[in-house]
């Protein structure tokens, strides 16, 4: 008698059916769902955080520029996209910052403005080349050149692109997308900018 209460004790005490297996998989593939789009935002507002506080870095290091020879950094193309701009502030600001063609090192009159930009002992990882060159340029968080340009060209004129007097400086965001500068474009709803 005790043999057969057993048997059915343990054919009524199986394990879980299917459907219940089925809704433990359900919730944890929501949970993880959840817990990846959280990393994705996280991740993405990480990067903006440090895409701004290289901004950062980079106009305190500008002013310090300004302070030396009185006026900023005069980029070339002065136009709406500022796509020579980063190159402009990798030699300004490390690379050549007395503009007389002797790198970095090689000249005792050279001052490194921001030493965060020499690609082979910088942590920041914004150079766009492993091994410092004259042809550097200083990319953002998401592989994209920095923006910049001067509020005035060479001789002095005004630049009508410029928003800000002094400079402006900016990322393309996480889209990379250029957009126009001064935000009305959507593609440049995401830039990161030192005017807003």
């Amino acid at each position: 008698m005790k043999l057969s209460l057993t048997r059915h004790k343990v054919r009524h005490l199986r394990g879980f059916s299917l459907m219940e297996l089925l809704i433990v998989i359900a919730i944890i593939v929501i949970l993880a769902a959840l817990t990846m789009g959280g990393l994705g935002f996280m991740q993405r507002n990480q990067a903006v955080q440090k895409c701004r506080a290289q901004m950062g870095m980079l106009s305190t290091a500008l002013e310090e520029y300004k302070l030396d020879f009185g006026v900023y950094p005069v980029a070339d193309d002065t136009g709406a996209a500022g796509d020579q701009g980063s190159n402009v502030l990798f030699r300004a600001l490390y690379w050549d910052s007395d503009n007389n063609g002797n790198a970095v090192g090689s000249d005792p009159n050279q001052r490194v403005y921001l030493a965060e930009l020499d690609p082979v002992s910088t942590k920041q990882g914004w150079s766009s080349n492993p091994v410092a060159s004259a042809n550097n340029t200083i990319i953002d968080p998401w592989s994209s050149n920095y923006r910049y340009r001067s509020g005035t060209n060479a001789t002095g004129v005004v630049n009508p692109n410029c928003i800000n007097p002094d400079f402006d400086l900016w990322s393309n965001g996480p889209d990379g997308l250029p957009g126009l500068s001064n935000g009305t474009d959507p593609a440049s709803r995401d830039n990161i900018t030192n005017w807003r």
